[in-house]
């Protein structure tokens, strides 16, 4: 035997060794997706023989979900491809059907195969990915878990308990973020300031886990009738205040006034009228949180004085 061929006799054994040892299975599709060779390892992964698989179609073995998806994919890439637009290799991941009725998550990669310019089919190779898959599974698992989680402590960390309105903390935190949104896109917007009427009565005359219930009615009412851009915010013991972005001064006083009206007109349940008083004022540029706030306490007491039960601004 001359040296070329036992040369040649060499490497083919040496690929053969190397087709049949490694974990990947190879193999090769003409033009329609059909198996023209399968290697020996086929076996292992698929419990298919080799020679069960050559002769039929590739996407037949797939999940249906992963078949549309696997043959949308391919068609686009052949089609840049020959066009020259990529020299990328297909990559992606597909359920395979197995012979025992199994199905595992593979990855494919697959490359185009051209003779003398013209396309003849693919070549490329399969891996099991399945303990990879059932991972990935887990772990995104555990990612949407910690989201509940941190969304639930956002929550208790933003919102007031009893009202269900954001805390103070928050209201802080949202009247920056607003206050420099102004100072980049010149926005208006206005707060409302308000508080209960002789709320200490209402502990006094029925005690306060009527008081609770009062303000949770408060909060109820007051988050059913302002806009969904609008927030609500415990300030403090009965006191409570309403950031209206993009709202000028006439706007917030039509809102303010109805909140009044629905107030007084709700029945609490305890034979006795609430009623509410409220300052309104519209941001002016280069206020801080300390002057707004002044500004609303300001018109706020201005309500009390003029007999509650009124809106100020």
């Amino acid at each position: 035997m001359e040296s070329n061929e036992k040369s040649q006799l060499h490497q083919f054994t040496r690929y053969k060794y190397i087709i049949e040892n490694i974990k990947d299975v190879i193999w090769e599709l003409n033009t329609d997706y059909v198996f023209t060779f399968v290697s020996p390892n086929a076996k292992d992964m698929t419990d298919y023989e080799p020679e069960e698989l050559v002769g039929r179609k590739m996407p037949d073995f797939l999940a249906e979900e992963s078949r549309n998806y696997f043959s949308d994919q391919v068609l686009q890439y052949k089609d840049k491809r020959i066009n020259g637009d990529t020299e990328e290799v297909i990559l992606h991941d597909v359920q395979f059907i197995c012979k025992n009725g199994l199905v595992k998550w593979v990855e494919v990669s697959a490359n185009l195969v051209f003779e003398e310019g013209r396309f003849a089919g693919y070549i490329g190779t399969t891996r099991d990915i399945t303990e990879k898959k059932e991972y990935e599974c887990q772990l995104n698992k555990y990612i949407q878990e910690l989201k509940i989680i941190n969304a639930k402590l956002e929550k208790m960390a933003t919102t007031d308990i009893l009202t269900g309105a954001y805390n103070r903390r928050k209201f802080e935190d949202d009247l920056n973020l607003i206050i420099n949104k102004k100072k980049k896109q010149d926005i208006q917007f206005s707060l409302i300031l308000f508080d209960i009427d002789h709320f200490k009565i209402i502990n006094d005359l029925f005690g306060h886990k009527i008081g609770d219930l009062v303000l949770q009615r408060i909060s109820e009412l007051v988050l059913g009738n302002i806009r969904t851009t609008d927030r609500l915010f415990r300030w403090g013991g009965e006191e409570f205040i309403i950031i209206l972005p993009e709202a000028n001064l006439e706007s917030a006083k039509i809102v303010a006034g109805k909140i009044r009206n629905i107030i007084q007109n709700e029945d609490f349940g305890i034979n006795k009228r609430i009623t509410i008083s409220l300052g309104v004022g519209e941001y002016i540029a280069n206020e801080n949180t300390d002057q707004i706030i002044s500004r609303l306490d300001k018109v706020l007491y201005q309500a009390k004085r003029q007999g509650r039960n009124r809106v100020v601004s």
